[in-house]
């Protein structure tokens, strides 16, 4: 896109510093990153808020960024993975 004088510049950005789940308030429908013993997993969205599973644990429910929009366009629920809510990050 060519430079165009009639919009003004400010600058790019600030860098987004991920944040533990338990200090977003609203989680449904947040990006999220998953700690895994192989790695960070990007591209999930959370789609419940903090709850505990049968075994008392704090989990988040999550699905893949694909899952998540079918959803949304479809209105039937993906299959879901709970994931331990002190290794989920928000984006």
């Amino acid at each position: 896109m060519p430079d165009e004088p009639r919009y003004p510049y400010f600058g790019k950005p600030p860098a987004r510093e991920p944040r533990p789940a338990s200090e977003v308030p609203a989680l449904r429908g947040k990006r999220v990153i998953l700690s895994t013993p192989d790695g960070f997993v990007y591209d999930v969205r959370a789609i419940s808020q903090i709850h505990q599973d049968g075994d008392g644990r704090d989990v988040i429910d999550v699905v893949s960024e694909e899952h998540y929009y079918r959803w949304m366009f479809t209105q039937v629920l993906p299959p879901t993975e709970s994931f331990p809510s002190k290794l989920v990050w928000v984006e």
